[in-house]
């Protein structure tokens, strides 16, 4: 089912909750999902992100690029000037600043947040850290949700989960991360590479994976 793309769910509105912005989409933008808009906050945001998604080039696309958030506090600058299907739906909308930032769960990209604000504005260097903490775990929502769909072998028996809780154990060393965001990673990781968790797993402890390089 295609996502609500002027519903203002939470995962949305906890941006706007959180920083000086008025408009908030979060999109996914290819392999392993689709590239399509997962929620907007209302109208403007859905046609800012459509826009992007559409041309293929705008904040979204260069966050994923470079792995980075990409911040606009003042989109009169000429730093938009390659965009310009972005900017003149933003100037239409009367947009000042655009921010977006990278979902990375793990090795796996889930896409973009895009944050839109009335005026110009320069986030602190401590809004900018919060927005990045925030979008990356938007992220780990998106693809639990995704992972909740999916069959794989975790529950199948008793060896598989001994593979997957030591491989488990194995990257919470590596990333000095929780056991449910290490299980999320390899599950994401099995997830994105068309592997079961098990294959995975087993890849882990054999160290033909390591998450820490």
């Amino acid at each position: 089912m295609p996502p609500d793309r002027v519903s203002p769910p939470s995962l949305c509105l906890g941006f706007i909750d959180s920083f000086p912005v008025q408009h908030v989409a979060v999109s996914s933008l290819g392999a392993p999902f689709e590239v399509e808009t997962i929620c907007a906050s209302d109208a403007v945001a859905a046609e800012l992100d459509e826009t992007q998604l559409d041309s293929g080039v705008g904040p979204c696309w260069r966050a994923r690029e470079t792995a980075a958030p990409v911040l606009l506090p003042d989109l009169r600058n000429g730093a938009v000037s390659a965009w310009p299907l972005f900017l003149a739906t933003a100037t239409r909308h009367g947009i000042s600043s655009a921010y977006a930032f990278p979902m990375v769960v793990g090795l796996l990209e889930v896409g973009v947040v895009n944050l839109y604000a009335t005026r110009a504005h320069a986030l602190s260097d401590e809004q900018v850290g919060e927005a990045a903490l925030l979008a990356n775990s938007a992220g780990q929502q998106i693809l639990r949700s995704a992972l909740d769909s999916v069959d794989d072998d975790v529950t199948a028996n008793v060896s598989p989960r001994r593979f997957v809780h030591q491989a488990t154990g194995m990257v919470v060393a590596q990333l000095r991360v929780a056991p449910d965001d290490a299980l999320l990673i390899i599950r994401a990781h099995a997830f994105a590479s068309g592997r079961t968790v098990r294959e995975v797993a087993e890849a882990i402890i054999s160290r033909d994976i390591d998450f820490s390089v």
